[in-house]
């Protein structure tokens, strides 16, 4: 366990932090981790699935997208790529085809995808947080923020709901276009892609506590 983890721990324990920061805490080490090389799958638990982003389009009004609109959109990014790239990328050694300079290409274009989606999908989740916690404070009790302006606008709370809303649907929707590019990328390369590691898996803790430290303060 990191230094960060260390003192937070610590500090909970005595009552220093509130159940929410705790929470918001470790969540965000976890995603911090996955920072440094997201893959499909973690931006897939961050982001409304599929059945909740319908709940949320019918209570917020908002723009989602056509999923496979979007989907397709991510798979033909790759597929023309291939297309384009493979006379080019694509050498002959011996004889056969050496599909290294392609695999790279494409690797590196998914890559792209993914980070956009999970920026997205790690805000969603911030929002989504701050909405909760907000929620969750206002109803231990009467407040005067909990309370409808004069001029009828949305109470706090609801802004941060719209708010977690609106970033929900965008995540989405860059989930989708990630999906259909990792889909392509399998049909093409014959294997799933998969996000980049550094081997040095003692160096990538270090960045990460590192990082939690400086956020935190200590």
């Amino acid at each position: 366990m990191s230094d960060a983890s260390n003192t937070m721990s610590q500090n909970a324990s005595q009552g220093n932090y509130s159940p929410a920061a705790v929470r918001r805490f470790n969540e965000a080490q976890r995603r911090t981790k996955a920072l440094a090389s997201p893959g499909l799958a973690d931006i897939l638990r961050l982001v409304p699935s599929e059945d909740q982003m319908g709940k949320i389009v019918l209570a917020f009004g908002v723009e989602a997208g056509d999923v496979d609109e979007l989907t397709g959109a991510g798979s033909n990014m790759v597929r023309e790529q291939y297309d384009l790239m493979f006379p080019i990328l694509v050498t002959y050694i011996r004889g056969e085809q050496n599909f290294n300079g392609l695999r790279m290409h494409l690797d590196r274009v998914v890559d792209g995808l993914i980070r956009s989606a999970y920026g997205a999908a790690n805000f969603y989740e911030n929002r989504r947080m701050i909405a909760k916690d907000a929620a969750d404070s206002y109803a231990n009790g009467d407040r005067d923020e909990d309370r409808m302006g004069v001029d009828g606008a949305d109470n706090r709370v609801d802004g941060l709901r719209r708010i977690a809303a609106e970033n929900g649907a965008k995540a989405y929707a860059l989930s989708c276009v990630a999906s259909g590019a990792c889909a392509a990328y399998e049909e093409l390369m014959g294997q799933a892609w998969k996000p980049y590691t550094r081997d040095n898996g003692r160096s990538l803790s270090r960045d990460v506590a590192a990082v939690q430290a400086d956020a935190m303060g200590f």
